[in-house]
């Protein structure tokens, strides 16, 4: 599968470490995401870390996700989500750095509730996350769902209460 907008890349001092995102056919054509994180340690090679399908039910696909990570090593990860009974919206999940590797552990939370079909023949070009540099803690997601049949663009932010403490 392709690999979603960049990955993003963060420099601990004691290892580097680039996260990404694809989507991938979790079974019956349902979009689930899939995510990684590689690390490198001082100049060996990068390596598999982590990684996970994020999909926590078997009819809504979720697609065209953002990831990135703090300065606490925390992970966040937003997508769109759609099925038969939702309308294209847009929803995070994410990880603390304490937490079993391979698992999105913070609950689903919706950015932006879709309540329209998509009517355009494109969607979804433009998903990216960062975090912002002032705080190191906030991830700003950009991403489009649908308030009517034309998609809108969506600009959040959020934090994890646990952002500020040094990464294991």
């Amino acid at each position: 599968e392709v690999i979603m907008n960049r990955l993003a890349y963060r420099n601990f001092g004691t290892h580097e470490t680039l996260v990404g995102n694809f989507v991938t056919d979790i079974g019956s054509d349902i979009g689930g995401v899939r995510w990684f994180e590689l690390r490198r340690v001082g100049a060996g090679n990068w390596t598999l870390f982590q990684e996970g399908t994020y999909s926590p039910s078997l009819t809504d696909n979720r697609w065209m996700g953002g990831i990135a990570m703090d300065g606490s090593g925390n992970i966040a990860l937003a997508y769109n989500v759609s099925s038969q009974t939702i309308f294209p919206s847009i929803r995070y999940t994410g990880r603390l750095s304490t937490d079993t590797l391979g698992t999105m552990t913070q609950p689903e939370t919706v950015l932006g509730a879709g309540s329209a079909n998509n009517g355009s023949n494109r969607y979804g070009d433009y998903s990216a996350m960062s975090v912002d540099p002032s705080d190191n803690c906030t991830f700003w997601f950009t991403g489009q769902f649908n308030t009517a049949s034309q998609w809108s663009t969506r600009i959040a932010s959020f934090k994890f209460d646990q952002c500020g403490v040094a990464p294991p």
